[in-house]
């Protein structure tokens, strides 16, 4: 497990012991991006930032898997019955929202159901974590946070990794990591603080046989992940994760994401622009938020439904026709878009006529084919490669973070495309409609994101020269195309988009309750299931009728 030097040098706004490196599944992202700079510093848990951001925790829970976890321990460990671990739920602290209290039921009783007996022996949990140690200059560590199992007298060990949704295959280099660390693990108790090391005790024992399987808690299906001897998993180590830890450690340069918000390495991150007033709001004392206009839709609709997304539920189908047809024009206009040197689009670039273009989860009727290949058609005259003798660079699907100090939100932005033009960024958003647009529409309220692009560009937030930038809008129909350009300079559109975000940001900071607003949205909302409040069928009809 030596993994000798690092690259990873700690920056000033971090301080404390950089000498242990604790590594485990998740360090590197396992739900979601996460930079290469975070991971190195959330490799080394003695250190902590110098500058340390005080502000108040959230009123709810925000770790989906906590509380189930929690729960389980209390039916393996405790001899609860799940009625009784589920009711100690109810008054933990923090509070859980009550569609995550319905989501970790459904959790815990799929999970029972579906490690329910194993196939070859019973197995029983184990409480203590395997910890791998290893000393060289620093103290190595790999782990799993996973539950843990094994066969009477040890010989099988085996790592059940929890999904919020359905089980799929995770990324080599973890499983690698937990295998490894079931090998050659001791136990040890959780580090109570985290930034001290494991202390294993007992003998160290060599199982002979290695199971790593995911547990998807949608529907209780498993998936083997690894399966051999515990030679086969040395080798697996070997090839998939002395690499893996290695540049888990040794870091990278600051690729800004969602995971910024719990980044020990924020506070002095220089990758993230501070922009105090980008939501519109005045400043306050409130926990640390990431948002993206999305987001504040959802909020709007309704707050439960906001909270319930954030916490990546499961989710039924959430597009209808008319959404999946706009996912597909976007991602046959992407993938043309990234083409090297940046050719302009022509009409031999786009699908044939009576063919089906759509494929798999945007796939869409051979009407609606045809609508969108009308709609592909339009772009053509519109497409912002028609003349790229100024451009500089282009970003399809760029992300952008900001932290607006004010609101203490990390603010999400992710524009269709974005791209350099003689040293000003260009913005361009790609809509799609069958409807003609309305005269007296303000672009700044039907498209929200719009607002927040002409905020960030006035101040500045993207980089460049702002003077020359500019918010491109490109709405296709099928039978023609409206684009349109919005000067992010201009006092009144600025003055407009700052109360457009004010309105829907201003109830998402205040909101620490997340309460349902039941109406007709229920009946397409993607996380309904999980709300104890949705409305049903007949109230709806009710109240579509009064």
């Amino acid at each position: 497990m030596s993994h000798g030097a690092t690259a990873w040098r700690r920056p000033p706004w971090l301080t404390g012991d950089g000498r242990l490196v604790r590594v485990g599944p998740g360090t590197s992202g396992s739900e979601e991006h996460i930079c290469p700079a975070h991971a190195a510093a959330k490799a080394r848990p003695g250190l902590w930032p110098a500058d340390r951001l005080r502000l108040p925790k959230p009123k709810l829970e925000t770790f989906t898997l906590g509380p189930v976890m929690d729960a389980v321990d209390r039916v393996e460990f405790h001899g609860e019955t799940p009625d009784q671990a589920l009711a100690s739920l109810r008054s933990r602290t923090p509070a859980l929202h009550p569609g995550h209290l319905t989501y970790a039921e459904h959790a815990l009783r799929t999970y029972l159901r579906a490690c329910d007996g194993d196939s070859e022996q019973r197995l029983l949990p184990v409480r203590p974590y395997w910890v791998a140690q290893r000393e060289n200059g620093k103290l190595w560590e790999l782990y799993a946070w996973w539950r843990r199992y094994e066969s009477p007298g040890g010989r099988l060990r085996e790592y059940r990794r929890l999904r919020h949704g359905e089980a799929k295959d995770s990324e080599p280099g973890e499983i690698a990591i937990a295998v490894y660390a079931a090998v050659h693990g001791r136990q040890a108790e959780w580090p109570r603080p985290w930034s001290r090391a494991f202390r294993p005790y007992g003998p160290a024992a060599r199982p002979q046989r290695i199971r790593v399987v995911e547990v998807g808690l949608a529907d209780g299906r498993t998936r083997v992940q690894f399966d051999g001897t515990a030679e086969e998993a040395e080798a697996y180590y070997a090839e998939h994760g002395h690499g893996h830890v290695a540049r888990v450690v040794a870091g990278g340069r600051p690729t800004p994401g969602s995971s910024c918000v719990d980044c020990k390495q924020f506070t002095g991150c220089e990758a993230v622009p501070r922009r105090p007033g980008v939501l519109g709001l005045s400043s306050r004392v409130a926990p640390l938020r990431k948002v993206s206009v999305s987001d504040l839709r959802y909020h709007a609709v309704c707050p439960a439904q906001g909270f319930l997304r954030a916490l990546h539920l499961p989710k039924s189908d959430e597009y209808g026709s008319a959404a999946r047809l706009g996912q597909a024009v976007h991602g046959w206009i992407e993938k043309l878009h990234r083409r090297p040197g940046q050719p302009p689009c022509v009409p031999g670039d786009m699908p044939a006529e009576g063919e089906n273009w759509t494929e798999g989860r945007w796939r869409v009727s051979d009407e609606d084919a045809v609508t969108g290949r009308d709609m592909l058609l339009h772009h053509v005259d519109a497409c912002p490669f028609q003349d790229t003798a100024l451009i500089q660079r282009v970003e399809p699907e760029a992300l952008r973070v900001v932290h607006d100090t004010a609101a203490q939100a990390v603010v999400i932005a992710k524009p269709d495309l974005l791209y350099l033009e003689d040293g000003s960024w260009v913005w361009r958003e790609l809509k799609t409609t069958r409807k003609r647009r309305r005269h007296d529409e303000d672009l700044l309220e039907t498209y929200p994101q719009l607002a927040l692009a002409v905020t960030l560009l006035a101040q500045g937030a993207l980089g460049g020269e702002p003077g020359g930038s500019r918010v491109e809008v490109e709405i296709l129909r099928p039978d023609g195309s409206d684009p349109h350009v919005i000067d992010p300079m201009d006092p009144g559109r600025q003055q407009k988009a700052l109360s457009v975000l004010r309105w829907y940001a201003g109830p998402w900071r205040k909101d620490e309750a997340w309460d349902a607003r039941p109406g007709p949205h229920c009946q397409t909302c993607p996380v309904s299931r999980w709300c104890p409040s949705v409305a049903s069928d007949d109230a709806v009809a009710g109240e579509e009728k009064a």
